[in-house]
């Protein structure tokens, strides 16, 4: 991993307040402010610099307004592959304060490793960026082959040219979501984390918790052990001595990761509940991020950005790396853009705690066709929150997450998430048009692509080729095209080097997955699935 420290550095600033340690300075750089063309330069010098923000003292006769957007040059020290250098970067920030005539106060629009990471990871954007280019003129020219030979199959040909629409749509909607503004918002908060054997990851999530960058006067932890069998008792146990806010609770008999969610909310004095997984970690920066949109009344759930650990022998991590990212920074933002994020997924969340307290009864106890809903927490509870508030997502909040290591895990876990979505769709339908009218159209299509999706592939791959002797060939191409397009994404925004992973769930979504969603449909009802 890359370490980055800024220079130059005398020491660090007396009766720090700040959430990252202040340094003093005395580096001259020049700050340029406003908007091409217009933008002036300005002589300056760093006072003192952090992560987030920076003190600068400009030249005299020369002025900046509060709330003007800034670029400054410090210099940085990256050591990567064992090589250490040196060099001047651009870090964007905003004006927050005037402490005297010539002395500013400076907020950074991301952290100054984020900021210099994403500088060096241009050349890898460039390859993915044109990658993406070319790949959308041959989509584009595949669907215009669909046009063509409208007629001789129009069911099939309506689905692949709807789909392309679709999907297309939401890569274009994503690009005009904006990560939620900093608001130095620090309302007191409360992070409950149900578990149930995880003795093998418990400790580390409760610790990366209280590594968070937020005031621990503010923030407070909540364990629950949903009637483990294992030590994650014993685990959760041992770290009350080590960190005197840490509560913890146990239930003798499992009741489900709901009752320990809605205890965990009773038990509560912070007004922002974050929920994290049992077997996730959250980044430093995170648990600050995700509560910044509350600041907004309007807001009552935010969904964090969650990462899947990619671990050097599971084939599964790395499959489930793309398709994780594809489902948050282009379906949840492209939802977000609306106010409307459909499910806030259960390892990284953050609600208004008075909009929870408000449903919890009705969520606790919610029933489906006569029956207990026992699984789908995240999504029910994101449908709750959105009969009254907004919800949105926040990709600076981002938490990384294990998945399964074994087959028969990873088909439970996928046939666990299709059941939720078959009970919370027909609950989410009877409210989704009262959102914004692309939100609205946006959430139908996707249903109709999903029921429709098992039909379609089975009719272009077997039926057609069987009746008629034609290829399935350009049918193949097109998913896979629309596919590689995403991944080119996911490789554009993180650099990675396993992007392609992500065609193998092209793969078996087209041989498994799609045909999953029928069997969950059908068994619905039935509570007893689990990843474990």
């Amino acid at each position: 991993m890359n370490e980055l420290h800024v220079l130059p550095v005398k020491d660090v600033v007396a009766n720090e307040q700040r959430r990252y340690p202040r340094l003093v300075s005395t580096e001259r750089t020049r700050i340029k402010a406003g908007r091409w063309p217009l933008r002036n330069s300005h002589k300056a010098v760093v006072r003192d610099l952090s992560e987030t923000g920076a003190l600068v003292e400009l030249d005299y006769g020369t002025t900046l307004q509060v709330g003007e957007r800034v670029r400054l040059h410090v210099s940085v020290q990256a050591d990567r592959a064992q090589s250490t250098s040196v060099a001047s970067f651009p870090i964007f920030g905003t004006v927050i304060r005037k402490e005297s005539r010539h002395l500013y106060g400076l907020r950074f629009t991301q952290t100054v490793a984020e900021q210099v990471q994403n500088k060096l990871s241009v050349p890898r954007k460039i390859f993915a960026g044109s990658g993406i280019f070319l790949l959308g003129i041959a989509i584009a020219l595949l669907k215009m082959r669909n046009v063509s030979v409208f007629w001789y199959e129009p069911a099939l040909e309506t689905y692949s040219i709807f789909a392309a629409v679709f999907v297309l749509s939401r890569v274009g909607i994503s690009m005009f979501y904006r990560e939620p503004a900093d608001q130095g918002y620090l309302p007191t908060i409360t992070l409950i984390i149900a578990a149930m054997n995880e003795e093998a990851h418990i400790a580390d999530t409760i610790r990366h918790c209280y590594r968070s960058r937020y005031p621990h006067e503010k923030m407070e932890v909540i364990a629950i052990d949903d009637g483990s069998k294992d030590k994650t008792w014993e685990a959760m146990s041992a770290l009350t001595k080590e960190y005197s806010t840490l509560k913890i609770f146990r239930f003798e008999k499992n009741k489900g990761k709901r009752h320990g969610m809605a205890y965990g909310a009773e038990q509560a004095t912070g007004d922002v509940l974050v929920y994290v997984d049992s077997d996730s970690y959250v980044d430093p920066e995170s648990v600050y991020r995700i509560v910044q949109p509350f600041a907004n009344s309007k807001i009552g759930a935010v969904s964090g950005h969650v990462l899947a650990v990619e671990e050097k022998d599971n084939f599964i991590s790395k499959m489930e790396a793309a398709r994780y990212y594809i489902s948050h920074r282009i379906m949840k933002a492209a939802e977000s853009v609306f106010g409307a994020v459909t499910c806030c997924p259960g390892a990284f969340s953050a609600y208004r705690r008075s909009a929870v307290m408000r449903i919890l009864p009705d969520w606790l106890n919610q029933t489906f066709m006569g029956t207990q809903a026992t699984f789908g927490d995240d999504r029910s509870l994101t449908n709750f929150i959105l009969r009254t508030h907004q919800v949105i997502y926040h990709s600076g909040a981002r938490c990384v997450t294990f998945v399964p290591n074994k087959w028969s895990q990873f088909f439970r876990q996928q046939l666990r998430w299709k059941k939720s979505w078959a009970r919370e769709t027909t609950v989410a339908a009877r409210q989704m048009y009262k959102m914004h009218p692309i939100a609205a159209f946006s959430y139908y299509a996707s249903i109709i692509l999903t029921v429709l999706s098992p039909i379609m592939a089975l009719r272009a791959i077997v039926v057609i080729p069987l009746m008629t002797s034609a290829s399935c060939l350009p049918y193949l191409s097109g998913l896979f095209l629309m596919y590689t397009f995403l991944c080119l994404f996911y490789c554009y925004h993180t650099q990675s080097k396993t992007w392609y992973y992500g065609l193998a769930f092209a793969c078996l979504y087209l041989t498994v997955l799609c045909y999953q969603n029928y069997y969950a449909m059908l068994t619905v009802r039935r509570n007893h699935w689990g990843t474990r």
